[in-house]
């Protein structure tokens, strides 16, 4: 199933990557763009979303790691997921302090970014997954090194998440009174930031279990989880949220 449901995914981030593109554009052009910050960072969120999901179709992710170099598809989907999910932290923040200074706080995410993703890329080098033959998975939890590269990318996405999650609940229960559309796909994207945390969780935790000696069967974790990535954070809920921003 998840060839099918990554690959519609791909095709939904595609087309509203080209819808909030050409609003950005327009916006501009009438030099009225009062969301400028938080327009860029959607289209952006919303490109590196079409990223990941294009490299989680099994047969895509197959070809490019054929054509490159083993499990490199993945590292790419971590670090697009990454800047996804910075992506939406630097939205929410343009959109919950416009009217305040908030350069310092944008800035923080965006280095934060850097940092996580200088780090995935050291820790892959590192762990050198085409010398082992081994999968950046739970499935290979036994070796320290996709251990470390797990609970980064894991640690950093429950961080996003969680933060993703509380202010969008917070601007959507202030948004609702005054538009719905932009209420309700605040609502969206703050539901999905709460799966993606649960998905951190629930992959990090087993991590943390296999380091003591107590982890739970992997048929369990495998099941789990996929159900959980399927339902992260939704770029399509600050899609309707734009819709309700006014002009």
């Amino acid at each position: 199933m998840d060839g099918p449901i990554f690959g519609l995914c791909s095709v939904l981030t595609l087309l509203s990557t080209a819808i909030a593109l050409s609003r950005a554009v327009a916006q501009r052009r009438r030099n009225s763009d009062y969301f400028r910050v938080a327009r860029r960072a959607h289209v952006l969120a919303l490109a590196s979303s079409f990223v990941g999901s294009v490299l989680a179709i099994p047969t895509v992710a197959e070809v490019a790691d054929r054509a490159t170099m083993a499990e490199l598809s993945s590292l790419v989907s971590d670090i697009a997921a990454v800047i996804f999910c910075a992506s939406l932290q630097v939205l929410i923040i343009d959109w919950e302090y416009r009217e305040l200074p908030h350069d310092v706080s944008i800035a923080c995410r965006i280095g934060f970014v850097v940092v996580v993703s200088g780090l995935l890329i050291w820790q892959f080098r590192r762990t050198d997954p085409s010398r082992l033959n081994l999968d950046l998975s739970t499935s290979y939890a036994q070796i320290h090194g996709v251990r470390t590269y797990m609970l980064t990318y894991l640690g950093f996405f429950a961080a996003a998440g969680a933060e993703v999650a509380v202010r969008a609940a917070k601007l959507a229960r202030g948004a609702w009174e005054r538009g719905r559309a932009a209420g309700t796909g605040l609502a969206v994207a703050a539901a999905g930031a709460a799966f993606g945390v649960l998905y951190a969780v629930s992959r990090g935790g087993y991590i943390l279990a296999y380091e003591s000696g107590h982890a739970w069967p992997l048929t369990l974790d495998n099941v789990i989880s996929p159900a959980l990535v399927r339902h992260r954070v939704d770029p399509s809920g600050v899609q309707v949220a734009l819709s309700g921003v006014p002009s």
